[in-house]
């Protein structure tokens, strides 16, 4: 009695496993819009060869990606200014905390240049099941294109990874 309890479940839990979604390469996608950057996230997985085909009809699809872009575009030049004689005259003897100048200065030029975070999910529409995730920040000239580049190039690795042999 407990050898065929012991192998309904093995034949159970192999049947589940062989249920879990993978995308593999090959598989079709369909880039759900979201305000423009389903254009760039099309062009890079092409320019980086990540071996998947980019349909337009989502009846096509094998799976859907669903995307989440936060974007804040280039504000107005700004200026930090850095006094050293009055933080000399702070008793610090001339001593200038550079990390924190160095942050202001990272913040300015993110608010100077502009700043893109973007999400990505792959999923099963069968299943709702999230068969890949990735998650991209970049700042500077051309942020949407770079943050969908690193977005591809993670999926072509990831793709890559998962056509290995398991050793």
């Amino acid at each position: 009695m407990n050898r065929i309890l012991a192998c309904l479940l093995l034949t159970c839990a192999a049947s589940a496993l062989a249920q879990i979604p993978q995308i593999t390469p090959g598989a079709t996608v369909y880039i759900e819009p979201m305000d423009g950057f389903e254009t760039y996230l099309a062009a890079s997985l092409v320019k980086k060869h990540v071996p998947v085909v980019v349909v337009t009809e989502k009846g096509k699809a094998e799976f859907f990606v669903r995307s989440t872009v936060n974007h804040s575009a280039p504000s107005q030049p700004s200026t930090v200014i850095s006094n050293k004689n009055e933080i000399s005259d702070s008793g610090n003897n001339g001593a200038f905390d550079s990390g924190f100048d160095a942050g202001m200065q990272a913040a300015a030029r993110k608010a100077a240049l502009g700043y893109s975070n973007a999400s990505i999910a792959i999923v099963d529409p069968h299943t709702s099941r999230v068969v890949f995730a990735y998650t991209a920040a970049k700042g500077g000239t051309n942020q949407l294109q770079k943050t969908a580049d690193d977005c591809a190039k993670h999926l072509k690795e990831f793709l890559e990874k998962s056509q290995k042999p398991k050793t």
